[in-house]
């Protein structure tokens, strides 16, 4: 995949109120009862399993012991957690236990990106009632420092060519292999429309891929590919195992051969072109470290310089847009919003998009769209101060 970038020493154009926090509730009351989720006094990070404790107490008994009401114990519960601002990303189905105090529980939590979640839980409660809960929680960006919680799944490259050689075609090997078993994951939930989206960056994030592999019944993934230059590559796997959320995944990978033709400086770009596709990016607010922010692509048609209203869905949504920081390590795979102020705004060649970038730095940003007939990459690069 080609991808022709115009360079202008450019900032992202913001206008509009600033970038708003996320909403939060922890507290709900429901007939006599009332539900508490515990949030950590430091916050919930993203990219970390977590014990995320809640309480249910019966408003009109007190509890004998210790202060408060009395809590409900032998609720049978479960969970769905989901990220409103981020459509089509597969809901987690995380496991919902007993803790050792009547009416504490615990959710056994995966947040893949900072933002804003719901958590919805059905409680069915020993003496037949059931009730449905709803909380909102906001979830910090990953730590700055290390962790021990650590991500449940690695993306790891399995086979191929020992020495990989640009510009070959070769076979990439993977498998998402479970952290606690060491086996390969062979479940997985489909994410428009697909269970696994590829993304390829060379180190300097300037030459891009996104494909699809396949997978067999031993959970190997499969698919060609050709490395345009020699040079170190970031490798994302964009997945849903089966019931645990999506996450994106990272791996490095080495290729033999000649240096890059394009030029590897990261420099600040707000237009690109790609197969007579002309984009524009700017933002509906000013970008704010760790809150969401709207991006918008304008799209022309190279030639009449009129808009490009005619894009078309592909993989289940008008627009995709994958967002890099430079180090490599945060990326963000975003779609456009499926409501009918979206589906019109497509048709005058306006593509907004909700992203959120979790430190300072330079990024670069991939839109893709279907334009008449083909898949057109639109790369830009855009600078996020403190």
């Amino acid at each position: 995949m080609i991808v022709q970038l115009i360079l202008a020493i450019l900032f992202v154009r913001p206008f509009g109120p600033p970038a708003k926090a996320e909403p939060t509730l922890t507290k709900v009351r429901f007939d006599r009862y009332e539900a508490t989720l515990r949030v950590p006094d430091e916050g919930i990070f993203a990219g970390e399993e977590i014990d995320v404790e809640f309480r249910v107490v019966d408003t009109t008994q007190k509890d004998p012991v210790e202060d408060g009401f009395k809590g409900v114990g032998g609720i049978e519960a479960t969970a769905k957690i989901t990220m409103p601002s981020m459509q089509g990303m597969p809901a987690a189905l995380p496991k919902v236990h007993r803790e050792g105090v009547p009416g504490d529980y615990g959710i056994e939590a995966y947040f893949p990106h900072g933002g804003g979640y719901q958590i919805d839980l059905d409680l069915r409660f020993p003496s037949g009632e059931r009730h449905p809960v709803q909380f909102l929680v906001d979830v910090r960006d990953e730590r700055k420092t290390p962790s021990t919680r650590r991500e449940p799944y690695l993306l790891k490259i399995t086979g191929g060519p020992k020495n990989v050689l640009a510009k070959a075609l070769i076979p990439l090997q993977m498998q998402i292999v479970d952290r606690k078993t060491g086996l390969p994951t062979t479940s997985f939930d489909t994410a428009h429309e697909k269970k696994f989206h590829l993304l390829i960056a060379s180190k300097d994030l300037n030459w891009f891929l996104h494909e699809h592999p396949t997978m067999d019944a031993g959970g190997n993934w499969s698919v060609p590919v050709r490395f345009p230059a020699g040079g170190e590559y970031w490798v994302y796997a964009d997945v849903a195992p089966s019931g645990r959320g999506s996450r994106v995944l990272i791996a490095k990978y080495k290729v033999s051969g000649p240096k890059p033709t394009w030029d590897t400086r990261l420099l600040r770009s707000t237009k690109a072109a790609d197969g007579g596709l002309r984009g524009e990016l700017s933002t509906l607010e000013p970008i704010v470290i760790g809150m969401r922010a709207t991006l918008q692509v304008k799209l022309f048609d190279a030639k009449t310089g009129k808009p490009a209203g005619d894009t078309v869905p592909w993989l289940g949504a008008a627009g995709h847009i994958m967002i890099f920081h430079r180090d490599g390590q945060t990326v963000v795979h975003s779609h456009p919003a499926e409501d009918k102020e979206s589906a019109a705004l497509v048709k005058r060649g306006i593509v907004r998009f909700s992203g959120r970038f979790p430190r300072p730095g330079r990024y670069k940003v991939y839109a893709q769209f279907d334009w008449r007939g083909k898949v057109r990459t639109l790369g830009f690069t855009i600078e996020v101060k403190e």
